[in-house]
């Protein structure tokens, strides 16, 4: 349920239903399982999705959580980066409003700054009013468009002298759902970029950065050989691609070294889960691999038979990933490394 626009909640109203809901989710929410396990993070929708992961992976008391738009993919996956590496959740809402499951989550982690990624026409000014009843401090990072708030999320954090940093398309999704993840594990930001050229905030912002080397997210139908040649002469680039997302996932993933514990596994088909997922996954030093809904490409197969997890988390319910996926799942769990 989400509060009509109509309707401004009093503090003491919003603990209310944040207390039923959190009552509510003792029930509904997946149990906590033990190592070996593949264990799935879902919800009724991917609001509450994205409270779950939160409620999951961190501890009341973080400094920061972050708020992006669960409609639209953009801002979310350069929030992830950000946030995953201050210890903090990305929680999605709609363009209006704050979703019970969300404001209960805000009150259990008493963040002390909240940051809206994005602007007004992706999160409204009255939403952004009622989220200072789970902060003292709720600021906005806004801009022009997608690429100018990808470079406001990277310099509100990282600073100068970077070793590394990702840039991916902003125009689709899916590379960036498991770059973010893999940045994140770099202490990396993610930067966004239009196919064929490098918009000006984002040449800005990676001279300030200063980076010594750039992954560029996936293929030429996604970012340009001219892009990728305007990058090169900041600093050195690698790019990372494959024949569909599925693949880029896996070689996103083939960073990780063979001892994780975790790995965390979202359908290529949609982005809401990951989007959250990812700066979970950036905490836990986990990638993040994409799957069909109904069935594991076998290149991401392989990879996970390479790292062996002992714990992989699915986000999403089963209308996003199918049951028979999780069945599946269980024979690349290791035991032991």
């Amino acid at each position: 349920m989400t509060r009509p626009r109509s309707r401004t909640r009093s503090f003491m109203s919003v603990v209310a239903v944040a207390a039923a809901v959190l009552a509510a989710q003792t029930v509904l929410a997946p149990a906590a399982q033990a190592f070996p396990s593949v264990e799935r993070y879902g919800g009724a929708d991917r609001y509450t999705v994205s409270a779950l992961v939160s409620e999951k992976t961190f501890a009341t008391g973080v400094d920061v959580a972050y708020i992006a738009s669960g409609v639209g993919f953009a801002d979310a996956l350069s929030a992830s980066a950000a946030a995953g590496i201050q210890n903090a959740p990305v929680l999605l809402v709609p363009s209006s409003g704050i979703p019970d499951a969300v404001a209960a989550e805000l009150i259990r982690l008493a963040p002390s700054r909240i940051v809206v990624a994005g602007g007004p026409a992706s999160i409204d000014d009255e939403t952004l009013h009622d989220l200072r009843n789970y902060s003292l401090i709720v600021d906005r990072l806004d801009g022009a468009n997608r690429y100018e708030v990808s470079a406001l999320l990277s310099s509100d954090v990282f600073r100068p002298g970077r070793s590394v940093v990702y840039v991916a398309s902003g125009a689709v999704f899916p590379d960036a759902l498991s770059g973010s993840a893999a940045a994140g594990s770099l202490l990396a930001p993610v930067l966004l970029t239009a196919k064929d050229a490098i918009p000006a905030v984002v040449l800005a912002e990676l001279s300030r950065l200063q980076p010594g080397k750039i992954v560029l997210m996936g293929g030429e139908s996604t970012v340009s050989p001219e892009v990728a040649r305007q990058l090169g002469e900041i600093a050195p680039v690698t790019r990372t691609s494959g024949a569909d997302r599925y693949e880029v996932s896996a070689a996103t993933a083939a960073g990780f070294r063979t001892d994780i514990e975790t790995v965390y596994v979202a359908s290529g088909l949609v982005f809401p889960d990951a989007l959250s997922g990812s700066a979970a996954a950036i905490v836990n030093d986990a990638p993040v691999v994409l799957v069909r809904p109904d069935s594991i490409p076998g290149t991401v197969a392989a990879e996970l038979g390479r790292l062996r997890p002992k714990h992989i988390i699915v986000l999403g319910g089963p209308t996003t990933i199918g049951d028979p996926v999780l069945t599946e799942l269980q024979q690349y769990i290791g035991v032991s490394k």
